[in-house]
């Protein structure tokens, strides 16, 4: 006999706990799922191991029991991700994709923390405005979102006052504040601590970009920067190992910090890591959801009912248990695949920059030419990104993988470059906006298996004409600053890497108000199965430049308060 609830919550991470813990405290029984393990203090007490954690991978799913492929396009046949495979996928950019367990993809995130601006939420009336309809490259679909900026105000201050984000305002309901950035947009407070102490390179980033002309600010980070923010919870300590490492001391805002204990104290969330959702269950008409099947730590398949089922895993994962369930959304599932392109920055300055010491987000960044605010350019590109300092945790391994092209990669040269030229690196990057395609998409493998013989995602992506542009016009500005900083010599990735996620790939179950072109409504729930909810990146209908779990936290924060305020009492869902 199978077990009944009031909600299901598939993913523990930065959307999923949120949901899970918000629910649980206006009185849901809530079961809320992960694949991987529940992490506690003594999992990350002794985090600071390259090797375990960035070769290793530690804390990422393998491509042996998870395996993602990818093809550049239609015709041709998918292989198993050629960026992340072998004995220690070394040759892997970034950790992808995102932690497993409690926490998700936050317990090793760098913790950039942007509020997205008012112009992304409608890209489409932007570009059209300023550059007319003709001008979208072919193949795109760039649209509006459902969801307006002062919309969703309230729960991005939610997000920085109840997770913990630090930070310089620069725009308080209108009033300009000097030293934060002077073109975001209008926020209903401060954040709640201030900016983090920024990294030894970064003086000659803020000088260097001052001198051009910008206007560098803090970076806003999910770093606590005093010991007073939260109990349990200490200031950063600066050690260095932040992006891809758990945080030994809590500074770094992960939701197995913040909400699963919130969800676990009100005893209605029931945690159950190493449970392996498989298939979302429906209604014989398919028009209702039903509960969830999954596999249980010994491997046996089982069944959990709920009128309210939450996908909440990364938007890779997400969209294939959408495939695999028979959520097609009218053909939109899997549609208009995103990610970010880097178009990563280096060189070396004259003394001492020690970029192994601090977190990522220990740095300046500046805005000028974000999003609309791009000048006219001879190269095409329509949309532009924020230009972010790299000042701090670089780890040695990391830093030999980030050398140029002509230094020595084995032996005797590359020790003495190391010792001649790591601790004099700086870096900087853009996080290029990439539209909306009708030839980006992921799908079900038809020819590879996970070992419990569910189909294997596709990823078809290529980078595309102006894809690259957009990394040409954003390095043009990089080496002008670097320049400017007094940089001895500096290089860059090439416009077309080899990889092709980011940790931030968005878009492939996107929210509309109409059912033919979207997947989910503005709350996440579907348009095709009632009390089924998809949420996180998947959701945007674009993907601009800054980071997007912030909007992902605020819009977790939305669809709980819908599902709460949508239960006069908790049992069986009302209709939708």
């Amino acid at each position: 006999m199978s077990e009944q609830i009031d909600a299901i919550v598939v993913g523990m991470g930065a959307s999923g706990a949120i949901v899970a813990a918000e629910l649980a405290s206006a009185g849901a029984k809530v079961v809320g799922f992960d694949k991987g393990p529940a992490y506690d203090g003594d999992d990350v007490r002794f985090k600071h191991d390259e090797i375990k954690y960035y070769v290793r991978k530690e804390i990422v799913p393998h491509m042996g029991r998870d395996p993602i492929t990818w093809r550049p396009d239609a015709r041709s046949r998918a292989t198993v991700l050629p960026w992340a495979v072998g004995p220690l996928a070394v040759d892997e950019p970034l950790h992808l994709p995102p932690s497993l367990g409690t926490g998700g993809g936050t317990v090793h995130w760098g913790g950039a923390s942007w509020r997205l601006r008012a112009a992304d939420f409608r890209m489409r009336t932007e570009l059209v405005a300023r550059w007319g309809r003709s001008a979208l490259p072919e193949g795109t679909d760039v649209v509006d979102w459902p969801i307006t900026y002062d919309e969703l105000e309230p729960y991005f201050d939610r997000v920085e006052w109840e997770q913990g984000v630090s930070g310089r305002a620069g725009n308080v309901r209108g009033r300009s504040i000097e030293g934060g950035n002077p073109f975001e947009s209008p926020r209903a407070r401060d954040f709640p601590m201030p900016p983090l102490r920024n990294g030894a390179g970064d003086k000659r980033f803020v000088e260097a970009a001052r001198r051009l002309g910008y206007h560098p600010f803090p970076q806003p980070a999910a770093i606590v920067t005093t010991d007073d923010f939260a109990e349990g919870r200490s200031g950063c300590t600066y050690c260095g190992f932040c992006h891809g490492y758990p945080c030994h001391v809590d500074a770094k805002t992960s939701t197995h910090v913040t909400s699963v204990p919130k969800g676990l104290m009100t005893g209605n969330l029931d945690l159950r890591p190493h449970h392996r959702v498989i298939e979302v269950l429906r209604s014989d008409d398919g028009r209702r959801v039903r509960g969830v099947r999954y596999i249980d730590p010994d491997g046996r398949r089982r069944e959990l009912l709920a009128d309210r089922v939450v996908l909440a895993c990364y938007s890779l994962e997400n969209t294939r248990l959408l495939l695999v369930s028979g959520v097609d959304g009218n053909g939109c599932t899997g549609k208009y695949f995103m990610t970010h392109n880097y178009g990563m920055f280096a060189g070396l300055m004259p003394e001492y920059t020690n970029s192994f010491m601090g977190p990522l987000t220990a740095a300046s960044v500046i805005d000028d030419v974000n999003a609309e605010l791009i000048p006219d350019n001879d190269l095409g590109v329509l949309w532009g990104s924020a230009i972010t300092s790299h000042s701090g945790d670089i780890q040695p391994i990391e830093g030999m993988h980030a050398m140029p092209p002509h230094a020595p990669t084995w032996g005797a040269g590359m020790k003495e470059w190391a010792r001649q030229n790591f601790r004099r690196m700086h870096a900087m990057y853009a996080q290029t906006a990439s539209l909306p395609s009708e030839h980006a998409t992921i799908d079900l493998d038809p020819h590879v298996e996970d070992p419990w013989g569910q189909p294997a995602l596709r990823i078809t992506h290529d980078w595309t004409d102006h894809d690259v542009a957009s990394v040409e016009y954003h390095l043009r500005i990089k080496r002008r600053i670097g320049q400017e900083m007094g940089m001895t010599e500096f290089w860059n990735e090439t416009p077309r890497p080899a990889w092709h996620l980011s940790t931030h790939e968005v878009g492939t179950h996107r929210m509309g108000e109409d059912p033919a072109a979207s997947v989910v409504d503005r709350h996440g729930e579907t348009h095709e199965c009632a009390g089924l909810f998809a949420i996180g990146g998947g959701q945007f209908p674009t993907n601009p430049s800054y980071n997007p779990t912030t909007t992902i936290m605020a819009l977790a924060y939305l669809t709980a308060e819908h599902i709460a305020q949508g239960a006069t009492s908790w049992g069986p869902a009302p209709p939708s």
